[in-house]
């Protein structure tokens, strides 16, 4: 009897094991799927959704109800809603996909708070940013068998779900879905984009004939993401032509143009396609079915979109030979740097490493400055916030005095304090009005709540309020308005001030003793008689100096 092959002297265990996958795999070890080479990219498909399901389980934790929002279904209307929008003028903001999903939330649990269905939102879109690793990508690790030798390897499985971009356009950040997310809301493989629609399309169509409708929305759903796929296809390689003609020099020489002939041939069809689809739909429509109308209704929208999507693509297409030519013009066309340019390594690079610190410093932060400039970024990160926190705001003259920050406003308007307006107040209280300002200035002096140096400047403020009174200026500033305001506090809001000529005999002031009255009529009263009465002199109040 032989010896069973866990049994050997060796004590393999491998043995066993590939017994074992004999057995399952008909005798046959490489019969199995997971040595096929394709079997990592379908690992790698189930792995897309590892982060929502992630998600749902970090929310058990985050002290909302047990099972009150269906977490896995929000996160997937979070990129549905991206890709509904996304190659359009208005892409979706993060603003925008919050205030949808917290719709959702309060439709599910409508007695939590409204603040508490906001945080569920933006919990769902921070977890798709994967904003708590700085917005780094999902990576996950998996076992590779596919290799010749069948020996097993670890394999890094990186990728992003939504990412949040600058638009310069208009000026503010929006989010795209990745390939990835969207594969992931198909639900399938990576495939080819073409074959994949051409088939959708005969399902679409078989599916109308039938009146099958409800499943013909879901063809068409895939339709548009399948449209959309085809497009980040061919945008990946403009950008990448755009930044470096390089990486994508060799694609251009041997596959690019095949795939832009293919690809026009292929909008083409499935333009022809769509529009043949349409009247079908439209005939539905009409027909007024009530079972029928709202599922053809939105099958006419998601095949219009798919048409919009291919117009657009079509023009990209022919405008891609452009891009092309335009950027080797650019990029490998263009005159040589002139020889009297610095080699940065060995001029520049090298003499800088060899410099004291001091100098290095200096030099250092003229070229930072030079080369930042003023830009302010759009999406902000801790550590530039603290570099700007460190940064010297002043620079010293050669003097030894810092530089004065230029003024961009009017310096603010001297502000008188309040004790010393509270003096003026008690006494025209104290004295009452109508009175001689001889009298008033005489209970500032005398007013035993302030000490001698708030006293002198209450009396200054009351002499200025009484002049203001006597001839006010026009109040059509800041100026004016303040002092229309003081003068109504002090005075009262319908004050009246003249003069009969009398000078102000007031130890260190000088000018007239003008009357003060709470109001015109009461002024008219405290005049003395016109005949008796002396003219005004009409000198301007003033302290002696």
């Amino acid at each position: 009897m032989e010896p069973r092959s866990d049994e050997k002297g060796d004590g393999s265990v491998g043995a066993t094991s590939g017994t074992v996958l004999e057995v399952l795999s008909g005798g046959r070890p490489g019969g199995l799927s997971v040595y096929e080479a394709s079997f990592p990219a379908r690992v790698a498909a189930f792995l897309r959704y590892s982060p929502v399901i992630e998600a749902a389980q970090a929310a058990r934790r985050r002290g909302w109800a047990d099972g009150a929002y269906d977490i896995v279904t929000l996160a997937l209307t979070a990129i549905d809603l991206v890709v509904s929008r996304q190659g359009f003028e208005e892409e979706a903001t993060r603003a925008d996909v919050v205030s949808a999903l917290s719709g959702l939330a309060a439709l599910t649990a409508p007695d939590r708070t409204a603040e508490e269905h906001a945080d569920v939102a933006r919990f769902v879109i921070d977890f798709l940013l994967n904003r708590q690793a700085h917005h780094a990508k999902f990576q996950y690790l998996t076992s590779d068998y596919s290799s010749a030798e069948r020996q097993h390897q670890r394999r890094k499985v990186p990728f992003s779900l939504l990412e949040e971009r600058d638009d310069a356009a208009r000026d503010e950040n929006v989010l795209r879905a990745t390939a990835d997310a969207i594969n992931a809301l198909i639900g399938g493989l990576n495939f080819d984009v073409e074959d994949e629609q051409v088939a959708t399309e005969l399902v679409l169509e078989r599916q109308l004939q039938r009146n099958a409708f409800d499943s013909a929305v879901a063809s068409a759903e895939r339709a548009r993401l399948l449209s959309l796929s085809l497009s980040d296809e061919l945008d990946r390689v403009i950008k990448q032509t755009r930044r470096d003609l390089r990486m994508v020099e060799g694609k251009w020489e041997s596959e690019v143009p095949g795939r832009l002939d293919g690809a026009r041939d292929h909008i083409r069809e499935r333009l022809r396609a769509e529009r043949a689809l349409l009247g079908k739909v439209h005939d539905a429509i009409a027909s007024g079915d009530p079972r029928l109308l709202a599922a053809a209704r939105r099958i006419a929208d998601l095949l219009t979109e798919c048409q919009r999507r291919h117009e657009d693509l079509h023009r990209r297409v022919i405008d891609a030979r452009g891009v092309f030519l335009e950027e080797q013009e650019r990029q490998s066309f263009r005159p040589p740097a002139s020889i009297t340019l610095p080699d940065p390594h060995r001029q520049v690079l090298l003499p800088a490493l060899e410099l004291g610190q001091e100098h290095a410093i200096e030099l250092a932060g003229q070229f930072v400055t030079d080369m930042w400039g003023p830009v302010a970024p759009r999406l902000p990160r801790l550590y530039r916030l603290i570099n700007d926190l460190w940064q010297q705001k002043d620079k010293i003259t050669p003097e030894g005095r810092g530089e004065e920050e230029p003024e961009l406003s009017d310096p603010p308007l001297p502000l008188i304090r309040e004790e010393f307006i509270a003096v003026a107040i008690r006494a025209v209280r104290a004295v009452g009005l109508p009175a001689r300002l001889s009298q008033l200035l005489a209970a500032c002096a005398a007013d035993a709540q302030a000490g001698e140096p708030t006293r002198r400047s209450g009396g200054e403020v009351l002499n200025l309020a009484v002049l203001w009174a006597f001839s006010p200026e026009e109040a059509d500033d800041e100026g004016g308005l303040i002092a229309g305001d003081l003068v109504g506090r002090i005075l009262g809001p319908r004050a009246a001030v003249d003069s009969d000529g009398t000078p102000l005999a007031l130890p260190g002031w000088e000018g007239d003793d003008v009357i003060v009255a709470q109001d015109s009529d009461s002024l008219a009263l405290a005049l003395p008689v016109p005949e008796t009465m002396s003219q005004p002199s009409g000198r301007t109040l003033q302290e002696v100096p």
